[in-house]
């Protein structure tokens, strides 16, 4: 009896320890798994503030470069207002001063008075190129029936449209000084001084001079003294007895041919003489004139779609011509700007 119940005992007191045993061990590893847990979530908050620091400080460094970026975008802004105002300048001297030497050679109907031209005065164009000087050596024309310069006045434009005014390359040409009329003063127009000397008042145009550059001396100065109507005629003798001699005179007859009945306010021939100029001589120096004096014509004539497409012509063709300049000042003008 004594060692069953010892047995019993034995068996009771190894249940015992046996449960105190696993109750020790599992308490532990709780409080392990706690302590690590806490471990861990001090660390995750040390590094998220950490890069919350570094996250703020970033945010701090690109405010400060858009206000830098800004700041330069304004002073980058008032220099260029500050450099278009002295482009707009310098775009109005340089307008002033072309006006000024167009109306000195008297070849814009601008307003200028014209000057009294005598011989030596008038620089003629010719083929090559050359200074602006006066043809000291070249004798007056022969006296003619007198006819009277045609001083014409423009006439109303169409309602609403803006009138703008033609423009003229300056004459950077001459012709030759040893160009000279002969010693017979009237060898030059008629075979018969008798003849001449009994026209009546009103006389047929005088035969052209047999010179071709003298015919075109003459046009030019009946053009420099305001006698388009005269010019006009002596430019179409010489275009239709010389046109094939000197491509490039001819291609500067037919642009003053033009200007002739563009003064005389013949706007529709006008702009087909024009046109006739940039059709046979595409290469010539008077082609961007050419375009922007028949767009001038074309608004005189109310087409103003016509006068802005030939005004955008001059602009991408001849992007860098005195033609291209005034286009542009004209164009903002038909567009009220």
């Amino acid at each position: 009896m004594f060692s069953k119940f010892s047995c019993i005992l034995f068996t009771g007191l190894a249940g015992v320890l046996f449960v105190s045993g696993c109750e020790t061990p599992g308490g532990s590893s709780t409080q392990t798994i706690i302590h690590d847990t806490h471990a861990r979530m001090v660390k995750l908050d040390k590094e998220l503030g950490s890069s919350i620091t570094q996250l703020n400080e970033s945010s701090a460094t690109l405010n400060a470069r858009i206000d830098a970026n800004d700041e330069q975008t304004r002073s980058l802004r008032g220099m260029l207002e500050e450099n278009q105002r002295k482009l707009d300048m310098l775009s109005r001297e340089l307008t002033d001063m072309k006006t000024t030497l167009y109306r000195h050679w008297n070849l814009s109907t601008a307003g200028a008075a014209p000057r009294s031209v005598s011989t030596g005065m008038v620089t003629i164009e010719t083929p090559g190129g050359g200074e602006v000087s006066p043809t000291s050596n070249l004798q007056p024309p022969p006296p003619v029936a007198a006819q009277t310069p045609v001083k014409t006045e423009m006439t109303a434009a169409p309602s609403g449209t803006v009138v703008l005014e033609d423009s003229a390359p300056l004459p950077t040409e001459k012709v030759s000084a040893e160009v000279t009329p002969s010693s017979d003063p009237l060898s030059d127009y008629t075979a018969e001084p008798a003849v001449v000397a009994e026209a009546p008042a009103v006389a047929s145009p005088p035969t052209p001079a047999a010179d071709p550059k003298l015919l075109y001396q003459q046009a030019q100065r009946s053009y420099a003294n305001d006698d388009y109507t005269g010019a006009l005629n002596q430019f179409d003798s010489y275009l239709t007895q010389y046109q094939g001699s000197d491509p490039e005179l001819s291609a500067n007859a037919q642009f003053w041919r033009a200007k002739c009945l563009f003064n005389l306010n013949r706007y529709d021939e006008s702009v087909k003489s024009f046109e006739s100029l940039r059709t046979g001589y595409p290469s010539s120096s008077k082609v961007p004139f050419a375009m922007h004096n028949q767009a001038v014509a074309y608004s005189r004539l109310g087409k103003t779609s016509e006068a802005e497409r030939l005004m955008e012509a001059v602009i991408d063709q001849y992007p860098v011509s005195p033609a291209a300049d005034q286009a542009r000042t004209d164009l903002r003008k038909l567009r009220g700007q």
